[in-house]
């Protein structure tokens, strides 16, 4: 009767620690949802890995930071306002309008009252809408860079910047619905085999294992 009743509480403990441990995971993803941003291209490459979860922070737009090496790494809404400026979307994959671009702050400048900031990837030759297509056919493309027609990006577009980042974490949000499923799964199929009493032990048989060795 012990012996069951310890068996019980293991489980009520494992069940636990179990849904304990699914919160702690699906915390950030729920409660600060709108300050977490996953990679998802390797234009920051390798600061920023696809897979990477960065969390956003702010800071006032005359104190960003501009520079190839040093830059503030800026979270923007997404690519609409190039668009609006003539940049091809065919250069972005047509990335939809509202998928943020994370780039770095590569140069910064002041019209008026409103600041105006050049962004690129690390991993990206040029700055952010900087080339065109000049002409093209069926057995070429011939794609210009010109940084004076590079696309400086106002404040107004501005979400944040990214002040921390959690590698490979982000992996979590991409296979999200996949993790959950596969989570409830298992979790089920436990609840129904310790109702039905089922269980799986792993019993190490010695004397095989002396037979198999003298052999």
């Amino acid at each position: 009767m012990s012996s069951r009743k310890e068996t019980k509480k293991k489980n009520i403990k494992f069940t636990y620690k179990f849904i304990i441990l699914i919160i702690i995971i699906l915390f950030p993803f729920f409660v600060i949802k709108d300050s977490l941003f996953v990679i998802i291209s390797p234009s920051m490459t390798p600061t920023l890995n696809v897979g990477d979860l960065v969390i956003k922070g702010y800071k006032a737009p005359e104190e960003i930071i501009a520079g190839e090496e040093n830059g503030d790494i800026l979270i923007l809404k997404g690519p609409q306002y190039f668009y609006e400026q003539g940049f091809d979307p065919i250069f972005w994959n047509y990335l939809d309008n509202n998928t943020p671009i994370i780039h770095r702050a590569i140069d910064k400048k002041r019209v008026g009252n409103i600041w105006y900031f050049l962004t690129k990837g690390d991993n990206n030759f040029v700055a952010d809408g900087g080339f065109q297509i000049k002409n093209h056919s069926d057995d070429y493309v011939l794609i210009e860079y010109n940084r004076s027609i590079a696309i400086y990006i106002p404040e107004t577009e501005i979400l944040g910047i990214v002040i921390f980042k959690i590698p490979l974490i982000g992996y979590i949000n991409i296979y999200f619905p996949v993790i959950l499923i596969s989570s409830s799964i298992f979790f089920l199929l436990y609840l129904i085999m310790k109702l039905l009493k089922y269980e799986i032990k792993i019993v190490k048989n010695c004397d095989d294992f002396e037979k198999n060795r003298k052999i």
